[in-house]
Order: structure tokens, then C-alpha cells, then sequence
């Protein structure tokens, strides 16, 4: 069952449209550092050079909404996937196959996992890809990403680590971290669309994040509320946020937000999502 979600998931069309929004990101991407970097050059006289880990960077990293472009496409990708089985006659005769009713949603989990993984890779590839075709290689991180002058600090508004790790290490723990939490909105996805039967069904966790979890985020920053907002989702979705106070010492210091924490916020959600998977589709009418 599970070689056949891994066919379904990988063999659909819809990833062509995946792949045109990862170039559109990158350009996207692009044609923004280069016009941060050049208002730094005629405002304040200094030029901060860019390498192409700049852009996968802030695709994938940094920028709220390019990742939430890619929690929208990835469960386009495949949130609906229970209905699209339902609907096209193929999951009676599944459950009938496996004589389990919950094996169908079982099997679904891990190529859930690994699709996630794939889109991840695959955009940061494009992003690496698309950058090297105007900016030059390097074996670190740019001058821009980690340079500590105050102007060029506000401008980015994202930070790395102090003793960041090379690139090629320090993405593939972007890829892990951000494939674990469209893992699991993906499989709150699956899981609605069990309860209510409709196509939109699929998007509620994404209209969620986007309407309820966002609005509550942006209240506590109006608010000044010494950093509440790093108890929403939206908060845990962007890796680069939890170094976004790093030059402010006093605000860091009341701001503990690990890395680690926010994995074990996506791995609750996941074993959550599975058990409430697990008993709503033994018992649902299908």
C-alpha cells in the first residue's frame, strides 16, 4: 500500500506546477536581495556582496511568506489525498485489497513523510540552482547573511546562528526541519478531509495558519507581549525566527525559543494527527 500512495503522490502532474512556483520563488528571491543590496550601496555607501546560499536561504529559512507559498503548494500537492481515492472509486477497493481498514491511512504516514522531504529538497535545489545563474558560488555563507553592521542587520531582518555550520549542512537540517512541519499540516490535512468530505476541506489547517494562527501572532507583537508570539505555529514554521532577536541581548535572554523545541512541537502535532487518523478512519463511513 504504501509503493502505492508513493506512486500516486510522485507520479501526479500537480508537481510540474511545484517546480514552476520554486523558479518563480527563486526569481522572486533574487530580484529582492538585489534591490536590498543595492539600496545599501547608494544609501549608505556599502557593498554587501550576495552568494547564491543567499537564496535558498530566504526561501526557504527567512521569509514568512515564500514558506507559507510552500505549505499552500504542498498540500495542493497532497492534502486531498484521501478524497481524490474516494472519488475517483479506487478506495473501497483498496480497503477490500488489504481486508484493514486503517492500512490505507497507515501506509499514507510515511509516504506523507517522504514526499515532504522531496519538496523541500527539490526547492532548495531549484532556489540553488536558479541563484547560481547570476550570482557567484561560494564555500560559506555571503557577506550579507552574516555581517553584524547595524544597517545591514535591519535591512536582512534575519539572522543565522552565530557559529553557523557549512552551507551544505546547515540546509540539510532546513530540509529536515521544514519537510517535518509540512509533514504534519499535510496529515492535519488528510485527517479533516476524512471529517468533512468537501475539496476545501483540505486547506482548513492552511486557512488556520494563515487567518486565526498569524492574526494571534501579529496581536502579540502589537502588543509588545516579550515574545508570546513563539507559542504559535506560524512562529515554530520559520527556522530563521529563532535567531531573529540575536541582536538584542536583553530581549534573547527572555526569549528562549530552541530549535529543538520547535521539532518536538511538530512531532506532537504528527503523533496527534496519526491517532486521531487511526481511530477516525476505523470507525468512519466509507
Amino acid at each position: 500500500m504504501t509503493r502505492y500512495h508513493c506512486t500516486q503522490l510522485f507520479g501526479s502532474r500537480r508537481w510540474l506546477l511545484v517546480l514552476v512556483i520554486d523558479v518563480f520563488l527563486a526569481v522572486a528571491t533574487i530580484i529582492d536581495l538585489k534591490t536590498r543590496t543595492f539600496y545599501m550601496l547608494t544609501e549608505y555607501h556599502l557593498a554587501v556582496p550576495l552568494n547564491i546560499w543567499d537564496v535558498p536561504f530566504n526561501v526557504c529559512a527567512s521569509n514568512s511568506m515564500t514558506i507559507f507559498i510552500l505549505v499552500v503548494m504542498f498540500v495542493f500537492l497532497t492534502g486531498d489525498a484521501l478524497l481524490r481515492d474516494e472519488r475517483s472509486g479506487r478506495l473501497p477497493m483498496l480497503i477490500c485489497r488489504t481486508q484493514n481498514r486503517a492500512t490505507w491511512f497507515v501506509s499514507l504516514i510515511p509516504t506523507l513523510l517522504l514526499a515532504a522531504v522531496v519538496f523541500v529538497a527539490v526547492a532548495v535545489l531549484i532556489s540553488l540552482g536558479v541563484a547560481s545563474l547570476v550570482l557567484p558560488a561560494g564555500t560559506s555563507f555571503s557577506p550579507f547573511l552574516t555581517s553584524t553592521i547595524h544597517a545591514i542587520v535591519n535591512l536582512r531582518s534575519t539572522f543565522l546562528p552565530s557559529t553557523p555550520p557549512s552551507p551544505p549542512l546547515f540546509f540539510l537540517g532546513v530540509v529536515g526541519y521544514l519537510a517535518l512541519a509540512l509533514f504534519c499540516v499535510a496529515l492535519s490535512s488528510v485527517v479533516i478531509s476524512l471529517w468533512w468530505r468537501e475539496t476545501l476541506s483540505a486547506f482548513v489547517p492552511v486557512a488556520w495558519i494563515l487567518l486565526v494562527d498569524s492574526s494571534i501572532r501579529s496581536r502579540f507583537l502589537q502588543a509588545g507581549l516579550g515574545g508570546y508570539e513563539r507559542f504559535t505555529f506560524f512562529e515554530h514554521l520559520v527556522l530563521g525566527h529563532h535567531w531573529k532577536w540575536t541582536d538584542w541581548p536583553q530581549i534573547a535572554a527572555l526569549y528562549p525559543f530552541p530549535v529543538a523545541a520547535s521539532v518536538i512541537v511538530f512531532c506532537t502535532l504528527v503523533v496527534l494527527w496519526s491517532v486521531a487518523g487511526f481511530i477516525s478512519f476505523r470507525q468512519a463511513d466509507l
